[in-house]
Formats: C-alpha cells, sequence, structure tokens
C-alpha cells in the first residue's frame, strides 16, 4: 500500500501463545526435543514423531508409509548432531517426505539436504493453512541452514519511498523520514528490487543522484542567468529530466512524481505498456541491445508492480477465517487487514464464548474510531494470506465478519 506522508506499516504476526503438550518419539534423553509450542494451534495438535535415516532407502521409504500420515502438517530434517537444519510443509506429510527418497533427488538442493540429515521429524496438522503458519514460525524459531523463505538473517526488507526535495525521487528506505512524501510496501531489500527502483527512475526520468546536488528549474528566475549542464551521464542521454541543468519545469517534474506515485498505487499502469511498446520497435529496427534493456525494464517493473498488488490485496482481507483443528473444534483466524492478529478456539456448540468475544473486540473494536491493535511489519506473514486466499479463492466463502463471529459467540 501507498501512504501520503504517514509511516503506517503491515505488522508482525501477534498471537496469543497456547501451551502445547509435545510428545516427543525418540530415543534417548539428549534427543532433539521437538518443534516447541504453535502460536497458532490449540493445545491439542498431534504430537511430534521421527524416524532415522541410517537405513536404505527403501526402509526409510517403508517406514514412512507405516508410521507418518497423508495430512496436512510440517516436517523437519535434523543433522547428525541433532540440530534442525530444514523446515518444510505440506498439505501431505507421507507423499512429501517419501519424494525425498526415490533414488535421483528432485534438485541438487534436495540432494544436499538429504545428505546431511540423519533423522525426520514431523508434525500433523488438521489444515492446510495452519501447516503453512507452523512452517513460517518454526523457520523464525529455529533459523535451519538450508531454509531461505522467511528466515529473518536472509530476508532484508524496506520501504519504497518517493520524496526528498522539490525534485523527489525513488528510493528504498528501512526507517522512511515522517517527512517522506509517500511510502509503499514494504518490498525485499534484494538486488533485484532495488535494481526495479532504479528502473522506475529511469522510465519516469526522475532524478538518482545525491541529496545536496543543488536543482533549479527552468521556471526558477536567478539573478544572473547562466547555461547548465547536466550533472551525470542519465541527464546526457535523457533517462533523467535534469533539474539540476534547468532542462525541466517545476510543474513537468512535478507530473512525473504524481506519475510514478500513480504507478506505485495501481492507478495507472501505463508505463509497462509503453516500455513493452519501445521494446518492440527496437526490436523491428534491430537495435537488439536496446530491446534487451527494454524487456529487463520491463521484467522488473512488472515484478514490482505485482507485488505491490498482492500487498494490496491482502489490505481488503480484515475478517474471521475458521479452519478445522484437533478436538473437533475450529481455530480462528483474526485477520486485519492481511494481518494474523491473533487466534482463538471457536465456540463450542454456539454457545457464548467470553474469550472469542474478547478477542474479537480486541482485534476488531466496536468503537470504530480506536484502531487493532498493532505490532511490527510482518511482510511474509501477509504474502502468505495473500497467497493462500489467492490460490484458494474458494475459501473466501467461509470467512466471517466480525459481527457474524459475534453472533456465533451467542
Amino acid at each position: 500500500m501507498g501512504h501520503r506522508r504517514s509511516d503506517s506499516s503491515l505488522c508482525r504476526f501477534s498471537a496469543i501463545l497456547t501451551a502445547s503438550v509435545t510428545l516427543i518419539l525418540f530415543r534417548n534423553e539428549t534427543d532433539f526435543d521437538g518443534f516447541g509450542p504453535s502460536s497458532w494451534a490449540s493445545a491439542f495438535e498431534l504430537p511430534t514423531s521421527s524416524i532415522p535415516l541410517h537405513a536404505s532407502q527403501e526402509a526409510i521409504r517403508r517406514s514412512i508409509r507405516e508410521h507418518c500420515p497423508a495430512t496436512p502438517g510440517v516436517y523437519g530434517m535434523l543433522g547428525p548432531d541433532r540440530e534442525l537444519i530444514y523446515v518444510g510443509q505440506s498439505k501431505s506429510l507421507r507423499n512429501r517426505l517419501l519424494s525425498y527418497f526415490t533414488g535421483e533427488p528432485a534438485s541438487a538442493k534436495v540432494g544436499r539436504i538429504v545428505e546431511a540429515a540423519g533423522s525426520l521429524v514431523w508434525e500433523s496438522a488438521r489444515h492446510e493453512f495452519t501447516a503453512l503458519l507452523r512452517e513460517l514460525e518454526l523457520i523464525r524459531r529455529w533459523q535451519p541452514r538450508f531454509n531461505v523463505r522467511g528466515h529473518p538473517a536472509r530476508t532484508r526488507r524496506a520501504y519504497l519511498c518517493v520524496g526528498r526535495g522539490p525534485a523527489a525521487q525513488a528510493y528504498l528506505s528501512i526507517r522512511p523520514s515522517v517527512h517522506t512524501g509517500w511510502t509503499f510496501g514494504p518490498v525485499p531489500a534484494g538486488r533485484q528490487y532495488r535494481r526495479s527502483v532504479r528502473r522506475l527512475n529511469d522510465c519516469f526520468g526522475l532524478r538518482d543522484c545525491r541529496r545536496r546536488l543543488r536543482t533549479r528549474f527552468s521556471d526558477q528566475r536567478e539573478l544572473f542567468s547562466q547555461g547548465r549542464e547536466a550533472r551525470c551521464l542519465r541527464g546526457a542521454v535523457g533517462t533523467c529530466l535534469a533539474p539540476c541543468a534547468t532542462a525541466c519545469s517545476q510543474a513537468e517534474y512535478g507530473d512525473r512524481v504524481e506519475a510514478v506515485v500513480d504507478f506505485l498505487a495501481g492507478r495507472d499502469p501505463a508505463v509497462l505498456d509503453r516500455v513493452q511498446k519501445e521494446m518492440r520497435l527496437a526490436a523491428d529496427l534491430r537495435r537488439f541491445e536496446l530491446a534487451a534493456r527494454l524487456r529487463d525494464a520491463h521484467e522488473d517493473l512488472t515484478r514490482l508492480s505485482t507485488f505491490l498488488q498482492r500487498l494490496r490485496e491482502a489490505h481488503g482481507y480484515s475478517f474471521v477465517y475458521p479452519v478445522g483443528g484437533h478436538g473437533g473444534r475450529e481455530n480462528w483466524y483474526l485477520i486485519q487487514a492481511g494481518r494474523i492478529m491473533a487466534v482463538e478456539r471457536g465456540p463450542r456448540r454456539w454457545k457464548a464464548s467470553p474469550a472469542c468475544v474478547k478477542a474479537l473486540d480486541a482485534v476488531f473494536p466496536r468503537d470504530r474510531r480506536s484502531g487493532p491493535p498493532t505490532g511490527l511489519e510482518d511482510l511474509d506473514g501477509v504474502l502468505l494470506v495473500a497467497r493462500w486466499f489467492r490460490t484458494h479463492p474458494g475459501e473466501l466463502e467461509t470467512v466471517l465478519s466480525p459481527e457474524a463471529a459475534r453472533r456465533r459467540c451467542g
């Protein structure tokens, strides 16, 4: 989402931790002692189970068939020293684990994980959504060395900002200033998205020079008027309006800034069509190097636009999502603006549940002037919610409005 002069942000999961009794099926007291309690499941979740990997692949497959259920859940690979080296999830644990031991590994990474593993552990869940949340929770807790997505040490986030002075530019910032004009995101701060920001400035003609470089627009009068030259190559080749060289008026530059903001906010994707047309024209003229650069620019801007669109999509999700849990009861996920704020056990047999009502009032206040509880940013969690409902649109038919959820509480 984009914000004008705002430091609002997506929030990290803020859940109510529930006690979890974990039964571990290991051989001695020094073994791995389980995944730990879950923030997203009840105390009645199934225990963690384990099998060693010091046998032939056929023996391992036979053990998986005998002991591992074909249900959703999470699994982990343990190294020889019982270190958790990888965490994954699947809607069918048995099928997923069997795929690791079929002879040739599916990828080089899978081969490295299996080669480094000494034993296998898993934990069942009643619902695939719960398994996805549990996987993210465990990656954050244990930080396995073979996991990348969701790994705190390997995940850098930043806000995409448009601002800084009268000649604004697009840039990434971990902590945007309150004086920043517009903020979008957060977005990944890796190489691809840094390149996308450079493409933004190029395609819209915004500067990317240092802030202290003085700007002079063509409609600004000077006591001693003198010619100015662009201070960088971008101004010379036409990928910047060159406000440092009085090459544009303040109104012209402001129009470009507004166009950038409209693009990032999803209101005007016209730049994508323009870049694509220029790419095709360059190819027709056999200017293949230029066509390749324009192709890369189109891919970078499309990636950025799609990512921000998914965040906006997630921001529209504010409801209660009931999913099946253990013990015949539902787990209620309280989702506000794409963030999972809490999970509660659904009321049994539609009787009143004071705990549910209290949680609903905290996340969805009856007094609309007060906002929901806030926390730190959690981009991975928001994207998980967005991806889940994008790939399972039928699940949106099962959600409850806060008012409907309160009525179910009696």
